[in-house]
């Protein structure tokens, strides 16, 4: 029996992409800063300059506001992004409850959220999706996959959805296309990972993952790993 026939509803509990990333990177982190919150770090620098660039964009995208000083190296983007046929959403929030359904935002059995920093949805089946990000390029297939998923089960005539992560600051982007044949191996191969996660939220058991983060980007110095 597949993953998807075995998903089990639940008002308990609900997830995200970065939820799910941070709880695979190491359990032990997640607890910290997502769970017991017993970790507040101050805003860096860099988290600051992302912050201030998405909202830039949020604005250019749905006002057609003038990108701030210092951005309008990104102009080009938005005018390519903006021009385009269609609907477009800037940071477009949505949610489905356990049974792929659509559900607003902060309905009681939303089980999934994400917020699409940019959606394209035309009247051919076709939608576009971008996460911009400002960190270094690296692959994400989960995201693109989730932000694919996410867009099909919200509108039912999108037939085909184009995602893309584009790393602004560095002139990379990855992208992939997923067509709705492709949802039930999609969520077959995400949703293993999603069970993982609610069990150990239930058994309140996250043990430490040791990796690069210990030595000097993580902040849970409880954790034996830490500082190594």
């Amino acid at each position: 029996m597949s993953a998807t026939a075995t998903i089990k509803k639940s008002r308990a509990f609900s997830w995200s992409y970065s939820q799910l990333n941070n709880y695979e990177t190491c359990p032990r982190r997640y607890q910290a800063y997502n769970v017991t919150k017993e970790v507040v770090e101050p805003e860096s620098e860099h988290l600051k300059h992302g912050h201030d660039v998405h909202a830039a964009f949020e604005q250019r995208i749905n006002f057609g506001t003038k990108l701030p000083l210092g951005m309008g190296m990104h102009e080009p983007l938005m005018a390519r992004l903006t021009s385009v046929p269609g609907s477009v959403y800037g940071e477009r929030k949505l949610a489905m409850n356990a049974d792929f359904e659509p559900v607003a935002w902060f309905a009681p059995d939303a089980w999934f959220r994400q917020i699409l920093d940019y959606t394209n949805v035309r009247d051919d089946g076709l939608a576009v999706t971008v996460d911009f990000k400002t960190g270094k390029p690296k692959e994400d297939m989960t995201q693109l996959e989730l932000s694919a998923l996410t867009l099909m089960v919200q509108d039912p005539s999108v037939e085909r959805v184009r995602t893309a992560l584009i790393f602004v600051g560095y002139n990379q982007t990855e992208q992939a296309t997923y067509v709705r044949e492709d949802i039930p191996e999609l969520w077959d191969g995400i949703l293993p990972r999603v069970h993982e996660l609610k069990r150990a939220k239930d058994k309140n058991e996250f043990p430490p993952k040791p990796g690069g983060l210990c030595r000097r980007y993580c902040g849970v110095k409880s954790c034996p790993y830490w500082g190594r």
